[in-house]
């Protein structure tokens, strides 16, 4: 599943910059998993970058940054049925 990162403030000083993620960009989850000590968390992995041992305890992205594609993209085709139906309105 692709998704953009909308949240990458707040960087844990234990992970190195090179393992953390950028606001914008399109990253691919490969793996949802349940954060078990956090109460209705989820993590993901990422194919285009991953958490090492240096950056324990962290092993998971917080699922929070991310907004997948196709959401998205239906929030971009409200909006543009928004915008058409407000020209027509005038």
């Amino acid at each position: 599943m692709k998704a953009v990162c909308i949240d990458s403030s707040d960087k844990p000083s234990k992970i190195p910059q090179n393992e953390w993620i950028t606001e914008g960009e399109t990253y691919t989850i490969t793996r949802i998993v349940r954060m078990g000590l956090e109460k209705n968390k989820f993590g993901v992995l990422l194919k285009e970058v991953q958490l090492s041992s240096q950056s324990f305890p962290y092993e998971l992205y917080d699922a929070a940054r991310f907004l997948p594609l196709d959401i998205l993209a239906n929030i971009k085709e409200e909006e543009v049925t928004v915008k058409e139906a407000d020209l027509e309105l005038i």
